[in-house]
């Protein structure tokens, strides 16, 4: 293949730049002696006219450079920076080049035309990532170097640490500004957000628009009217012993937060915990599962509302990429995911010492009781098992029904259950969608087969053979203890039926759980409602309803136990992406506080009458306090200045 649009010359300084760039080893060939280089013009092709120009004024000099000066001008501009104009552009260049190297190097085109990565023998668009785990630690040395092509993690974190700097200085209501925007944005693109969720997650549109669409623009709704106030400097009681002085809060970004998702809700698990931290005042590292990375979907949204490219970076890859953002010791880490991967992380964190918010699996119980409606805990319970295809933390796992009704409900829940469509719909006319990824289909598939094998006995969805990731609503009796499905999150569309006769039966058997993320209870008595609901060791309850407190973007989120670390949403989650800072203000004068220097024993005689009077309480010895206090106060002052004569 001939290069049109570099000349001899500058297709030798290409080499030279290659060689240092992409040296080879004892597996890889060095970038010279391959034929890569050959495909250039499909890089160039795309470049500015001035950009052209200076890759050609730059491969000329390189020509008649030694490696080892191209080395040494690589590294110091990789090292530049500090807010210099010059250096920055310098910095800049080392990427650019950089990334023509290793797009040739790993990158070439197949007898389609189709890009694929031909030195690692890996047949795939170089923008995609083919990786098939979620786990932040399983990974492969390949995928990582793909994922990076062009940008080193500590390239985002660096660009972070900057646009930090610039949030801090925006006030919240410029901020609440671009929120309102973004919400205009998602309501005008909906549906295009709604088909891309599909093509990558595999849920229905109704599911999509209710559970992330709609969830999102309510949350943002609660930060435009509550974040102003949430945020703004907090004044607090001060005691009486401290008369005259003031005390106050201030909530502070934190600096550079690294949020990591999951892949069954990859729009609303983006966009609500990037608008708090964003809100806050802090820059965000975002990772999306390499399942549902959305490509371009989040940036797209974001810029449109005004978000600068640094305020929010999206880093795509899979788990090698986001161990390397946590050793580069982000401000806090922000994890939703498997509860395997949230204990590595916090391992990881802990030698740094980073806070870290994990928001982890469960296996939420539904408890139904004998007055409750049937028809009413039904269809809830139903909806709870299956939405998302059972693929959220807070799908109901455990339906534990009062034995006096428990063939009644669950003769109600298999009609119901013949009437639920499964698959992907294009009008919003579908119910269950699809699974998401193939290794969730693995872990039903087990959980089913390991509690048939123990005595359960499979009630609906015998129609599934066990591999398609379209499966129909599971319902099984006869659970026990020893059973996976019983104690183990499986994250699909299964309604395991358990009967209980007591009230302290089921809450024991519920608290017995090393999960404790949400629960719903379901019954017309509501001081029992309550009552097991203060019983039941969890992060979350509804009441007469499912997967609701989730729903008020006011009520904190986050579970116990195995279930996690941390609360966001509300005042208190968003006020978990702030420094707190404590602040006690006094006059300026040239008193001095009864506590400071010198002691004596009149001093000390003092003090102790004011202590009991203070802490004794009444009238009268409020009074002696108050007295008691002057006194000391005024022997303070004189003492201090005798002993500085």
């Amino acid at each position: 293949m001939t290069i049109k649009l570099l000349k001899p010359i500058q297709q030798k300084g290409l080499l030279k730049l290659g060689d240092v760039i992409c040296p080879g080893d004892l597996e890889l060939p060095r970038f010279s002696k391959t034929e890569f280089y050959k495909e250039v013009d499909r890089i160039l092709d795309y470049m500015e006219k001035d950009d052209l120009e200076g890759i050609r004024f730059l491969l000329t000099v390189f020509s008649f450079t030694p490696k080892f000066i191209i080395n040494i001008i690589l590294q110091l501009s990789q090292r530049s920076g500090g807010g210099n104009l010059i250096l920055a552009n310098l910095r800049l260049l080392n990427i650019g080049l950089k990334g023509i190297i290793t797009t040739l190097y790993y990158s070439n085109l197949d007898e389609k035309g189709e890009e694929i990565f031909e030195v690692l023998k890996w047949k795939t668009k170089i923008t995609s990532i083919p990786v098939e785990s979620d786990d932040l630690y399983e990974h492969t040395d390949e995928a990582s170097r793909m994922v990076k092509l062009g940008n080193e993690p500590k390239d985002f974190m660096i660009r972070a640490k900057s646009a930090q700097a610039e949030l801090r200085e925006i006030s919240i209501e410029a901020k609440v500004n671009h929120l309102l925007e973004l919400k205009e944005v998602i309501l005008d693109s909906r549906d295009w957000i709604i088909d891309e969720i599909q093509k990558e997650n595999g849920k229905t549109r109704s599911d999509a628009l209710i559970s992330e669409i709609f969830g999102v623009l309510d949350y943002l709704n609660y930060l435009i009217k509550f974040a102003p106030r949430i945020l703004k400097d907090e004044k607090v009681h001060t005691p009486i012993a401290l008369l005259g002085k003031k005390s106050r809060i201030y909530y502070e970004p934190l600096g550079t937060i690294l949020i990591i998702s999951p892949w069954n809700y990859p729009f609303y698990q983006a966009i609500v915990p990037i608008t708090s931290a964003f809100i806050a005042g802090n820059s965000v590292l975002y990772k999306p599962s390499e399942h549902t990375p959305l490509t371009g979907v989040i940036e797209k949204i974001l810029e449109r509302a005004g978000f600068k490219p640094n305020w929010c970076q999206i880093v795509y890859g899979d788990g090698k990429i986001g161990s390397e953002l946590i050793d580069l010791r982000p401000d806090k880490i922000f994890f939703t995911g498997s509860v395997n991967t949230g204990k590595k992380i916090m391992a990881q964190a802990s030698s740094e010492l980073i806070p870290v918010e994990l928001e982890l699996g469960g296996k939420d119980p539904s408890i139904v009781f004998e007055d409750a409606s049937l028809e009413r805990s039904v269809r809830g319970v139903l909806w709870g098992a299956l939405t998302c295809s059972g693929q959220s933390c807070t799908s109901a796992e455990q339906v534990f029904i009062h034995h006096s009704i428990f063939e009644n409900f669950k003769n109600m829940i298999l009609t119901e259950a013949k009437k639920v469509r499964v698959g992907i719909d294009t009008d919003g006319d579908g119910e269950i969608g699809l699974m998401t990824t193939s290794s969730q289909v693995d872990i039903v598939a087990d959980h089913i087969k390991d509690a048939l094998n123990k005595g359960a006995t499979l009630l609906s969805g015998n129609e599934w053979d066990y591999k398609s990731k379209s499966i129909p609503p599971l319902i099984l009796e006869n659970i026990t203890a020893e059973m996976k499905i019983y104690d183990e999150e499986t994250f699909g569309p299964i309604i395991p039926l358990i009967s209980f006769e007591s009230e302290q039966e089921v809450i024991d058997k519920c608290n017995a759980s090393k999960f404790g993320l949400s629960a719903s209870i379901w019954s017309k008595d509501m001081i029992r409602c309550e009552r097991v609901a203060r019983a039941l060791h969890t992060g979350n309850v509804s009441i007469n309803n499912i997967m609701l407190t989730e729903g008020n973007p006011a009520l904190p989120f986050g579970g116990v136990k195995n279930s996690g670390i941390g609360r966001y949403k509300g005042e208190h989650g968003l006020r978990g992406f702030c420094h707190q800072k404590s602040v006690l203000i006094d006059s300026d004068s040239n008193k001095v506080e009864v506590n400071w220097y010198p002691y004596t024993l009149k001093k000390y005689k003092l003090f102790d009458k004011m202590t009991e009077f203070l802490f004794r309480g009444g009238v009268k010895n409020f009074l002696r306090f108050v007295i008691t206090g002057l006194q000391i106060e005024s022997y303070s002052d004189k003492e201090a200045k005798r002993k500085a004569e």
